[in-house]
């Protein structure tokens, strides 16, 4: 019945380390068909197959019946048969795997196959100029506040794809075109596929060795393709002699869970934990881990527990975490450990900025080196924000018509906004931004979303800065808000004062059509600028520059400066995707 198989090319491809025993294929099979229905169609060992053209392979290939309800159906005794098969191809030092209905066969294999390189697996028939048609890109990003993935198509997206969107993001899949021929490569999964007219058993076999000798062969020449980061696996990272600086750790879901009630915190005599006792506790935590070895340190307190590597995994161990238990609405409980090793809610950098680990990946980031001058540009150092002493100094009197003086709020509205001729304060509820700043009167209008962070000492570390980056992240799309939805926010909140005072949220404008028409002159121009602002005047851009220029020059920064440059980068390069200006503003 091998004569009788016409297959697609589509292939998942592995280097074969060493032989596959007859016996572990046979245990193999019988383990993966314990749900078959009847005798096997198929069902035969190493066996020896030399092709027309002379390619000499063993395969393996196994088939069977078996019946399940209908997708389409729930709770039924309908069963439909559908027929599974599972065939392995050695080939020297490769193994191909084509398959149905069967979930991750590679798995029983591990001791016998290994991965193809990243980079080679990628750049398949690179030197061959390809054209890509399609490629599906994994976000690097270390914040939650970002697209993750994305998917572009094009006849040819050679030279048309922005640099910014690959150089921070990873292929997860791409279709690509060499000469007449159509590929499809998933290097996740190793998988290679070939758009082409189905294959007999022999038109398959010769179809495999050209495409494994062409995957040993590759170099990395695709230009496209050089462009991308890569993933790396954290033991590689770790064999290279890098060590893991810091970590910091994003509970943000779990406190917002706690502090709206729906999720209770317990001690281990299952008392609950105060709302002091949880400010604590959360507040810590929105600090950097440093880590050193197995010791761990946060505000210079010594952690108890450690940090233990896997191949692909972090996991923190505490005393004082595992202790704490979680309980929503009254269900089963899981401990704050637990929470953090099971959903990896954390970014980790090491000693060396071109890695980093971020919620069970390790990305390499070969460009971020050469785009330290780029970075700093960003930061505006023109400001004065010296006397600053709170972000809007609360509790307000009710008689005020400003923030205060000495507030972040104030000196944003006084110094930045000042270029602009209609101010409006977002702060609170379903806030866009802090301030939205609308300048309608220059040759060439924008919009200004502001986001404000103030600290009580200045701090270099990824905390602080994390908090206003993801601020701004989140909302970043509505730099592209309708006008529809301005008006909406102005009828619910902007036309009001702020909060209990006489601070009115809107300098400027007497009214919505006055909002309306700055709207307009910024939406009609296609000169426009938009730009998302952050105002941090607990960073010193002389300071960052010093460290940063440590990096330039292949000397080591301090750990929390690694950190900050990826939040950097991150913010950066998402504002790109959106065509949105990125500014941080800052002390000298």
């Amino acid at each position: 019945m091998i004569d009788n198989l016409s297959l697609s090319k589509n292939v998942q491809f592995f280097k074969l380390n060493k032989a596959i025993t007859k016996k572990s294929i046979e245990d193999t099979f019988k383990e993966i068909s314990k749900e078959r229905v009847g005798n096997y169609l198929l069902n035969d060992s190493k066996i020896s197959h030399t092709t027309a053209l002379g390619n000499k392979v063993v395969y393996s290939i196994v088939s069977y019946k078996i019946e399940e309800e209908p997708s389409f159906l729930a709770g039924t005794s309908i069963k439909e048969q559908k027929y599974a098969y599972l065939l392995l191809i050695e080939c020297n030092d490769a193994l191909a795997i084509l398959k149905r209905f069967i979930d991750s066969p590679e798995k029983h294999f591990v001791s016998f196959i290994g991965e193809f390189d990243y980079e080679k697996f990628c750049h398949f028939h690179g030197d061959k100029k390809p054209e890509y048609e399609r490629v599906t890109m994994k976000n690097m990003s270390i914040s939650n506040a970002v697209i993750r993935s994305r998917s572009l198509e094009a006849k040819s997206l050679n030279g048309i794809l922005p640099s910014n969107s690959s150089s921070r993001s990873i292929p997860s899949n791409f279709r690509m075109k060499v000469g007449d021929d159509s590929y499809t490569l998933t290097p996740s999964t190793s998988r290679v596929g070939h758009r082409d007219k189905k294959a007999s058993f022999d038109e398959l076999v010769d179809w495999v060795i050209e495409i494994k000798e062409e995957i040993k062969a590759t170099t990395n020449q695709s230009e496209f393709l050089r462009n991308f980061a890569s993933p790396i696996c954290l033991k590689d990272i770790i064999d290279l002699g890098h060590k893991v600086v810091a970590i910091l750790i994003d509970l943000t879901e779990l406190e917002t869970k706690v502090l709206e009630g729906v999720a209770v915190l317990s001690k281990a005599d299952d008392s609950q934990l105060n709302s002091r006792e949880i400010n604590k506790l959360f507040n810590i935590l929105k600090s950097p881990v440093a880590v050193n070895g197995n010791s761990m340190k946060v505000k210079g307190a010594t952690l108890s527990g450690k940090i233990s590597f896997s191949k692909n995994l972090i996991t923190i161990r505490n005393a004082l975490l595992d202790s704490i238990s979680v309980t929503e609405n009254g269900s089963d409980s899981y401990t704050i450990g637990g929470y953090i090793n099971k959903e990896k809610p954390f970014s980790a950098v090491f000693d060396s900025p071109n890695y980093s680990y971020y919620s069970k990946s390790c990305f390499e980031d070969k460009h971020l080196i050469n785009n330290i001058q780029s970075i700093l540009n960003i930061f505006n150092d023109s400001y004065n924000f010296s006397g600053t002493c709170s972000e809007k100094e609360k509790p307000h009197a009710t008689n005020l018509t400003r923030f205060p003086i000495n507030s972040l709020f104030r000196k944003v509205e006084d110094q930045y906004c000042a270029a602009h001729n209609i101010i409006i304060c977002d702060d609170m509820n379903d806030e866009w931004a802090d301030h939205i700043a609308i300048d309608s009167n220059s040759a060439i209008p924008s919009i200004s979303f502001i986001h404000s962070k103030f600290t009580d000492k200045d701090t270099y570390g990824a905390s602080a800065f994390h908090d206003v980056v993801a601020q701004a992240l989140k909302n970043i799309g509505r730099t592209q808000a309708e006008k529809q939805l301005f008006k909406n926010k102005y009828d619910n909140e902007w036309c009001k004062n702020y909060e209990s005072t006489n601070i009115e949220r809107v300098i400027g404008a007497k009214n919505w059509q006055e909002i309306e028409a700055a709207l307009d002159t910024v939406n009609k121009n296609p000169n426009s600028i938009k730009k998302i602002v952050l105002a941090t005047p607990f960073l010193s851009k002389a300071k960052l520059a010093a460290e940063l220029n440590k990096l330039a020059l292949g000397k080591k920064c301090k750990p929390h400066y690694v950190q900050l440059i990826w939040l950097i980068n991150t913010f950066i390069s998402s504002c790109k995707d959106f065509g949105v200006q990125a500014h941080i503003l800052c002390r000298p």
